[in-house]
């Protein structure tokens, strides 16, 4: 979604919008960089995938306000998401908690089999719903 509202953003942004993109888009990097440094070095990689989270986010979130005025307030970005997408976000969310409750590595051989029927479980209903 960012490339894609960006783009939209940059093609039809007159000079002043697009300075203050760009004035924002750099913003949004020392905000990313600062939460970088920070995250890496109390979560590792994970805190890496975080900051970049956070910085789609921050630049989807920028576009989406910019393409909702300029569509006067006619343009939802839920009407993008596919078909189904609230049953793959419980699939997923389901499929996390699996793994947190029953997934045992200590006694992974004898816990694997009850996540993966979940896990199997998920993926069916998501199958079902596309």
């Amino acid at each position: 979604m960012n490339g894609t509202s960006e783009a939209f953003l940059h093609s039809v942004a007159n000079e002043n919008q697009l300075k203050q993109s760009n004035n924002m888009l750099l913003l949004f990097s020392a905000i990313y960089t600062v939460l970088n440094v920070a995250f890496i070095k109390s979560a590792g990689a994970v805190g890496l995938i975080a900051a970049n989270s956070v910085n789609m986010l921050l630049r989807i979130s920028y576009s989406a306000v910019f393409i909702n005025e300029y569509f006067k307030g006619s343009f939802s970005f839920y009407r993008c998401l596919p078909a189904g997408w609230g049953v793959l976000l419980i699939s997923g969310l389901t499929t996390a908690f699996s793994e947190r409750m029953f997934l045992n590595r200590n006694r992974f051989k004898q816990t694997l089999p009850i996540h993966m029927v979940i896990g199997i479980m998920c993926l069916g209903f998501s199958l079902l719903e596309m």
